[in-house]
């Protein structure tokens, strides 16, 4: 694994385990087998870390390759099926790295405000891929209601960060997956 992955692999455990605050740049080193200060060659800063982890998340539950091949003029079955594909990538993304998703949901507000500009705008597109793809599937829907059902379906798909499921990874995210469908009446 290269030296930039170890770095943010280590830093989301210590940060999920410790807090974003209680870990030192020499912690992470030394959980990552470097110096503090070698991992300055790759990171400027251990807020530049907490941002990498956060995109390390959003990396591993966007499908957005998938979407930008969808035709945007095709139906309510066609946005149906790409959001059961979206919705599957995220309930596998966040049951997969539970320790990535607690760091994220309770770590965030460490997030300088030059990093969470970038964090927002890649949240708020994925969010609006999704709200796409409902307002398709749910024409009669208003507006309001599309943006609270898909606030609500990544409520729930998060809240694997705020406990310790002991369910499997394929268990956590096939019932995440099918919980969400049916809060977005997606059907069989």
């Amino acid at each position: 694994m290269p030296r930039r992955e170890v770095i943010v692999t280590e830093a989301a455990d210590l940060f999920a385990r410790s807090g974003y605050a209680a870990v030192g740049m020499d912690d992470i080193g030394a959980a990552a087998g470097v110096t503090g200060p070698a991992i300055y060659r790759h990171f400027d800063g251990k807020a530049a870390v907490l941002a990498a982890v956060f995109d390390r998340i959003i990396d591993a539950v966007d499908l957005v390759d998938t979407v930008d091949r969808v035709d945007e003029t095709s139906g309510a079955a066609a946005a149906a099926d790409l959001l059961r594909q979206l919705i599957g990538a995220y309930a596998r993304g966040v049951a997969d790295r539970r320790r990535l998703m607690a760091v994220f949901v309770t770590q965030v507000h460490h997030l300088p405000p030059e990093h969470a500009v970038r964090l927002r705008e890649r949240q708020r597109v994925l969010v609006r891929r999704w709200r796409d793809q409902v307002g398709r599937i749910h024409p009669d829907w208003s507006a309001e209601q599309v943006r609270t059902a898909v606030h609500a379906v990544f409520g729930l798909l998060n809240s694997v960060g705020t406990f310790d499921s002991p369910l499997s990874d394929g268990e956590l995210a096939e019932q995440l997956a099918g919980l969400a469908a049916a809060a977005l009446a997606l059907g069989d």
